[in-house]
């Protein structure tokens, strides 16, 4: 093991000044021993949220209720490849018809903030679904889950709009592309999301406080793999699920 070094004590005396620690409670964190545990494990098995949520720290999301979920309207939308070889600002930058994706949209999808190293091609089967009420992304996550589904990230609904130029995808705006959120050091996500805007369609961003729920009003765009193999009957696009 290396020897302590003055830039790291440097380094750690700033994340104290930052944090405006007095000397009593950085002493106190060191008395009850949370930070020696802390330098005691691997920080790459520490699952950051539920670590936030065991030790009371305000900016945990809360736990799932664990309860019955409501069922969400689900829309289905049809099949796509998705290209993940391609760069989001590449994809973007091919697209000149607003009524796919506004081209002046392309600052809200930075490489660096929604980057996503898959490669190669997929097929999915593409549904919007709406809750009509305010839903934990950890509810959302369970229903996707049960439901043999995940949550759609940017690449993913960028290629899916740019197939689907309007009217279609009308009937399920706002729609949130709620996979892979980028996530800041104090737990906000950011998530791209589209929404119409005169003949266009808008490619946006929504920042959400780490304990925000998804509202009632807003379409999340979620998807099936669809296994290589036979060619699998289309859904007639916009055919809806209601619940009763």
């Amino acid at each position: 093991m290396s020897k302590p070094t003055l830039t790291q004590a440097l380094s750690l005396l700033h994340r104290v000044d930052d944090k405006k620690l007095s000397l009593k409670r950085l002493e106190e964190h060191f008395d009850a021993g949370l930070i020696s545990d802390l330098l005691d494990v691997d920080p790459r098995t520490v699952v950051r949220e539920e670590f936030r949520r065991v030790i009371g720290h305000p900016a945990a999301l809360p736990a799932s209720s664990g309860g019955p979920l409501p069922e969400p309207t689900i829309v289905e939308l049809g099949e796509f490849e998705v290209n993940y070889d391609e760069t989001i600002a590449s994809k973007l930058a091919g697209n000149a018809d607003p009524g796919r994706i506004n081209p002046h949209n392309e600052m809200w999808a930075p490489v660096e903030k929604f980057a996503d190293p898959r490669e190669g091609k997929k097929r999915f089967k593409a549904s919007a679904i709406n809750f009509g009420e305010p839903m934990l992304d950890q509810d959302v996550e369970r229903w996707c889950e049960i439901n043999k589904k995940v949550q759609a990230a940017p690449k993913e609904g960028i290629d899916i709009a740019l197939a689907s130029p309007r009217p279609k995808l009308d009937n399920v705006m706002p729609l949130v592309l709620s996979g892979k959120p980028s996530v800041s050091g104090s737990g906000c996500r950011s998530v791209l999301f589209f929404c119409l805007e005169g003949e266009a369609r808008d490619l946006g961003v929504i920042l959400l406080a780490p304990t925000q729920p998804w509202i009632g009003h807003q379409w999340l765009l979620v998807l099936e793999e669809i296994p290589e193999g036979p060619v699998h009957e289309e859904v007639p696009e916009g055919l809806v699920f209601r619940a009763f």
